[in-house]
């Protein structure tokens, strides 16, 4: 098991991503879908299971000043990149300077004391929601196909928006079917500017 810190989509985004994996399913692709209670943005990872409270009073402190804001969604894309694709997210588009913020702040907070090494790496921040897992036995012509399908729609527009207005401390417990999240706490943003 292994604590993580991440940005959950509220029902509207939910809905939105949900129309777009419905799409996509129709292809009959050799991917796992992530079910739509594990949607987020991922903030920070942490492996120290007995660091729960001081996790917690991190995201307290990292989420001061930080209003609710929304963002959108706009396309398609995957990692390792498009061609032969491992995995499929939703990009994001809006409010990303204040997404930005929070990201910046949380993992300020956390890194101070809290995060292994490992963790500490300067990655570029790139907002994303994983919708699916491409599975390790998918021939290289049906990622190359998942791929053009992808390229195809990294401008898609969706309708729906999301209001970003709390934080999660999750646990993630890797089973054989995949992992498995439970939520230990909930931090709302509000307009407090002072801890």
């Amino acid at each position: 098991m292994r604590l993580f810190v991440g940005l959950p989509l509220d029902e509207e985004a939910k809905r939105g991503v949900a129309k777009v994996v419905k799409k996509l399913k129709r292809g009959h692709w050799p991917v796992r879908w992530e079910e739509a209670e594990k949607w987020h943005v991922t903030v920070a990872f942490s492996a120290k299971q007995n660091l729960v409270e001081p996790i917690i009073e991190a995201v307290r402190r990292g989420v001061v000043g930080i209003k609710p804001f929304v963002v959108g969604f706009k396309g398609l894309g995957s990692w390792p990149d498009l061609f032969l694709p491992r995995g499929i997210w939703m990009c994001l588009k809006g409010d990303l300077k204040s997404m930005a913020r929070l990201y910046k702040q949380v993992r300020a907070e956390l890194e101070k004391s809290l995060l292994p090494e490992a963790d500490r790496q300067d990655k570029p921040f790139r907002p994303h929601v994983t919708i699916a897992r491409v599975e390790g036995q998918a021939r290289r012509k049906q990622r190359l196909e998942l791929g053009k399908v992808i390229n195809k729609q990294r401008e898609m527009e969706i309708k729906h928006q999301w209001l970003v207005d709390r934080v999660r401390i999750y646990e993630s417990q890797l089973k054989p079917e995949g992992s498995v999240y439970r939520v230990v706490k909930e931090v709302k943003l509000s307009n407090v500017i002072n801890y």
